[in-house]
């Protein structure tokens, strides 16, 4: 199913009314069979002018496309997230709503394109969509409708640049979305894990649009000397980390990561879907209030940065907290009340290590050790007695260990507990004994197993700090 094979005949119809009477457009999509059947009588009279739009534009579709046969598992507010298996579906709100509904979005949006807020400077994209939002409900109003939110949402997303991937952007469940040019888009979701949405397949004109949204931050022109870039962008009140790839170096490519979804992930949530036993998380607690190193390994995706983050919510309330990442991704907890001092610090780590022996952490978080210099940094930090926390690629413990063999770091492996990540599951824990390596099976104390149960049933990282301040969840 073709998102824009689907609409092809409403698309036809609102450019044509936009073409041949622009005047009478937003009557002609807010009552298009009332104000079709008024002008092809006034033809039927002699009119000429009606007679003339009568022929350039088609009578407007009776009915819409036909809805898959799916389970919704997000809404997106202008549009739902259905899946069967692991293929899903992009299905807009106006297609459970009938012809009507669609004519009205695609007609609305189109009128709505170019029209901005009068203070346009340091504007969001959201910021666009709800002053848009607002004309069309004014319009529904006017012509005597029933005001519909949804309708209005989704006129008001289509009409950006942006349109059907920042709908999925903001779904509340999804994590990351991936694109490659000509093939599906495909997302990591929270509870369906990774789904291939078979309607929306990456063309070159969306590359574009998604291309042209980064460019508008400054320093994110791409080019021959310049084929890759990184920025965040803000929706509504959600952080968006998206990273374009452009040839010499890749087919164009984008992979926009949901950094909000992070505080959702708290790890009693990781527990209950299957990411890592109670025992395992209470045993992970254990070990980051008893001061031992540890390292969360695997590969690209398998949610490292998302463990360590609900781990760090365990933190106690009287620690410091320092965290050094090349780009933020774990989130600000000193926005719940947590000590959190978060630094972004491309490059070399060793000199940001020897800045943090002076400012006394309790707990350090190194973020993903890319390089042979992180890893000398994670060393010395581990070496200096802190606290520490990262994470690094590697298939498994093995890998792990020949790769730093390689870059002749290998002995600040030791005493490290090292968690190897499967695809959002932990595949086992391990420690280095002498030139051995150990796998530990879970056997937390019973103050880390309680501290675990205090926050069962936390749905959000913020209820789990609460829970080690005095707060309920």
């Amino acid at each position: 199913m073709d998102l824009d094979g689907a609409e092809a005949r409403f698309r036809d119809y609102a450019l044509a009314v936009l073409s041949s009477a622009p005047d009478m457009a937003t009557d002609l999509f807010l009552r298009p069979y009332e104000e079709y059947d008024r002008l092809r009588g006034l033809a039927a009279l002699g009119g000429r002018k009606e007679r003339r739009i009568v022929d350039d534009v088609p009578y407007p579709p009776l009915r819409g496309p036909r809805t898959p046969d799916m389970y919704p598992i997000d809404d997106l507010g202008a549009a739902l997230l259905a899946v069967r298996g692991k293929k899903a579906a992009f299905i807009p709100k106006s297609w459970y709503k009938g012809a009507r509904a669609i004519i009205l979005v695609l007609g609305l949006s189109e009128v709505l394109k170019g029209q901005y807020p009068e203070d346009i400077m340091d504007l969001e994209v959201w910021d666009v969509v709800e002053h848009r939002k607002g004309l069309v409900l004014d319009r529904m109003k006017s012509a005597g409708l029933r005001a519909d939110e949804e309708l209005a949402l989704e006129a008001s997303t289509r009409s950006t640049k942006v349109w059907p991937v920042l709908a999925l952007l903001l779904a509340r469940d999804l994590t990351e979305l991936y694109g490659v040019l000509n093939s599906s888009v495909y997302v990591d979701h929270i509870e369906a894990g990774r789904l291939s949405v078979e309607n929306l397949v990456l063309s070159n004109k969306e590359f574009e649009k998604i291309r042209t949204l980064a460019e508008l931050h400054p320093y994110a022109g791409l080019s021959m000397t310049n084929p890759t870039v990184k920025v965040e962008i803000g929706l509504r009140g959600s952080l968006v980390r998206v990273a374009i790839d452009v040839p010499p170096i890749a087919t164009p490519t984008f992979d926009a990561r949901n950094l909000s979804a992070l505080p959702r992930l708290a790890l009693p949530r990781l527990v209950n879907l299957g990411t890592l036993s109670a025992k395992m998380a209470a045993q992970l607690v254990q070990l980051i209030r008893d001061e031992t190193p540890m390292l969360i390994a695997g590969k690209t995706g398998v949610g490292k940065t998302t463990l360590a983050n609900a781990l760090l919510a365990y933190s106690d309330p009287s620690w410091r907290i320092i965290s050094v990442e090349e780009v933020r991704e774990i989130e600000d907890f000193s926005k719940y009340g947590l000590r959190h001092h978060a630094y972004a610090m491309p490059g070399e780590r060793r000199e940001a290590v020897t800045l943090f022996l002076h400012r006394n952490p309790d707990l350090v978080f190194m973020g993903e050790i890319l390089t042979h210099e992180h890893a000398r940094a994670f060393g010395l930090a581990k070496d200096s007695g802190f606290r520490i926390l990262g994470t690094t690629h590697a298939r498994d413990h093995l890998a792990l260990q020949s790769k730093w063999t390689d870059w002749g770091v290998e002995s600040a492996l030791k005493g490290v507990h090292v968690i190897i990540m499967e695809y959002r599951r932990v595949a086992g824990l391990f420690t280095r004994k002498a030139s051995d390596w150990v796998r530990m099976e879970p056997s937390p104390r019973p103050d880390c197993e309680k501290r675990l149960r205090m926050t069962l049933g936390s749905l959000h990282n913020e209820q789990v700090v609460g829970c080690f301040r005095g707060g309920t969840h």
